[in-house]
């Protein structure tokens, strides 16, 4: 009996629940990252004790692996808190098999599945709340467009470019969207960031993980960079409350990227053996 029978069942309920929580609340509980965490590795000594050691050293290496990223993440501030332990806990889970074979692959996959998918749930989730807030947003556009006329015009001119380029060399005819596409999903995602995703809170709602939008400042002297919160950093900042330095700040929301991760999983189960082929052929 492989651990991955166990593994898996318990992974794909973790995904759910975190997903829903992170929906609901955007936040996912530390309990449930860290019994997901621990989880993995006692069913992984629990196999070794019967099929080897290297069943646990998968687990400590897909962890080592997942750990480090996280920590990258979290420290440049693109990632909470919650995230980072849940990418650590699933890095036990998928684990990198030893010795190596192409299934040692699999946290790569699972990695640039993430991030893929994670990125087109993201603008999906963007565009949804951009339709249902279009009489906040539209204005919004507009006046980012605004600001970025000489920049507009001159990808405008490179896409033009482009066009007459595709005269002479036809395989050059991807080039043309290429330009403006990236100037407006850049645009699109800084004016969502800008107006939909900061909100004002009292410090008693900050948790840990949160994200600091703007620098707290007080007679002119920064107190606190912005910055993914920690525990300590809340507390310095109910202090800064009761001094009356402060009395609401800013949060930057995000979106509850959770669900990302469950999207990645299933890519990795069931949409990966597809792939494989496709990717062979072409490279």
């Amino acid at each position: 009996m492989l651990p991955e029978v166990v593994l898996i069942p318990l992974a794909l309920f973790t995904l759910l629940i975190a997903s829903y929580t992170d929906l609901k609340t955007r936040e996912v509980p530390d309990w449930l990252n860290y019994a997901l965490l621990f989880s993995a590795f006692g069913i992984r000594i629990i196999f070794s004790l019967e099929f080897g050691w290297p069943i646990l050293l998968s687990g400590i290496l897909g962890f080592g692996v997942c750990f480090s990223l996280a920590y990258l993440f979290y420290q440049t501030d693109q990632w909470g808190g919650g995230d980072s332990k849940l990418l650590m806990a699933m890095g036990a889970i998928i684990g990198i098999t030893y010795p190596l074979t192409s299934s040692s692959l699999n946290i790569l996959w699972y990695i640039l599945a993430l991030l893929f998918l994670g990125s087109i749930y993201g603008v999906i989730w963007m565009l949804y709340l951009a339709l249902t807030k279009r009489a906040l947003f539209w204005p919004k556009w507009q006046d980012k467009l605004k600001k970025q006329k000489k920049l507009h015009l001159s990808l405008t001119l490179l896409t033009l470019g482009f066009i007459f380029l595709t005269f002479f060399i036809t395989a050059a005819w991807p080039l043309i969207f290429l330009p403006l596409f990236l100037f407006y999903l850049f645009l699109f995602v800084s004016t969502m960031e800008d107006n939909f995703f900061i909100k004002q809170v009292t410090t008693q709602q900050l948790t840990e993980g949160d994200w600091l939008a703007e620098n707290i400042t007080s007679n002119g002297r920064t107190l606190m960079f912005k910055k993914t919160l920690e525990e300590n950093d809340i507390k310095k900042l109910l202090n800064l409350e009761k001094e009356k330095k402060i009395s609401t700040i800013a949060i930057k929301e995000g979106v509850p990227f959770v669900p990302s991760f469950l999207f990645a999983y299933l890519f990795l189960l069931f949409g990966l053996t597809y792939i494989k082929p496709l990717l062979s052929s072409i490279f």
